[in-house]
């Protein structure tokens, strides 16, 4: 099957974990015999201006229709499958990471683990939530989804009356969605919350058994949450250092540390 895989990201500034983490996709992407294309800023020209201005330039709901516009493009050019890769998701076992399936699209499986609100890192009750997300999306040829989500993700904007938040037609929409309308889910690539990094980084294996009770599959790749870059989230703070300690990690075990407690 002709399958494309891409990412964006800008060209400057760019965090050095992030370049590894695309490298690790671009290599993927090779040892599976597909295209890859790298697209700088020029992914915004695939929004309309006036989606721009509702949502106030977020870069996330901005990306969230633009790669399904590209993967439109990509389908017309004569790919038989594309898959979008948000730049901070790290393979770390490539050769698992397949994505060989019969569905005409797939989301990502999201188990979220996060601190009861006011509580503190080491005493705090853990809150376990499973969502869906789109950090990797597949579209293939006959799919009758993605018309419909670039619908809908500018029809949620044009109609919304409030600020659009960061995952508004993203996790929000999809997530919302899944309860009436299960969608197709893919289960071997993780999103590591802000407190699943704190506990790879710092050894608490508890945090990643829960985690592991959550979703359910071993994880070949992971989403690290760029969002939360050089902020406080709970008491956690997500400084570069982290996330370097954490691909660290997930390379030189291959996913191992994660992987264990699904045996």
């Amino acid at each position: 099957m002709k399958t494309i895989v891409y990412q964006s990201y800008r060209t400057e500034n760019v965090p050095t974990w992030i370049n590894t983490c695309m490298q690790t996709v671009k290599d993927w992407a090779t040892l599976k015999d597909f295209d890859y294309q790298m697209i700088d800023d020029k992914l915004f020209d695939y929004v309309p201006d006036w989606y721009k201005e509702k949502v106030n330039g977020k870069i996330q709901p901005i990306s969230d229709l633009a790669r399904l516009e590209l993967a439109k493009e990509f389908l017309l050019k004569g790919y038989e499958r594309t898959i979008w890769m948000d730049a901070d998701i790290l393979i770390f076992h490539p050769k698992q990471l397949n994505v060989n399936t019969i569905e005409e699209y797939l989301f990502c499986h999201e188990a979220w683990i996060s601190l009861e609100a006011g509580s503190e890192v080491e005493s705090g009750k853990i809150i376990c939530r499973s969502k869906v997300n789109n950090a990797m999306a597949i579209f293939t040829q006959k799919n009758s989804f993605l018309d419909f989500y670039i619908y809908a993700c500018k029809e949620i904007v044009r109609n919304s009356k409030d600020t659009v938040s960061l995952i508004e037609i993203g996790t929000k929409f999809l997530t919302n969605l899944h309860q009436f309308l299960p969608l197709h889910l893919f289960k071997n690539l993780g999103l590591l919350s802000p407190l699943n990094m704190y506990g790879i980084a710092e050894n608490k294996k508890y945090l990643t058994q829960e985690y592991t009770k959550l979703m359910g599959a071993p994880i070949y790749a992971a989403n690290l949450c760029s969002t939360f870059r050089n902020t406080s989230y709970q008491g956690i703070d997500m400084n570069d250092k982290v996330y370097e300690i954490v691909i660290e990690k997930l390379l030189e075990t291959k996913g191992e540390l994660v992987n264990q407690y699904f045996q």
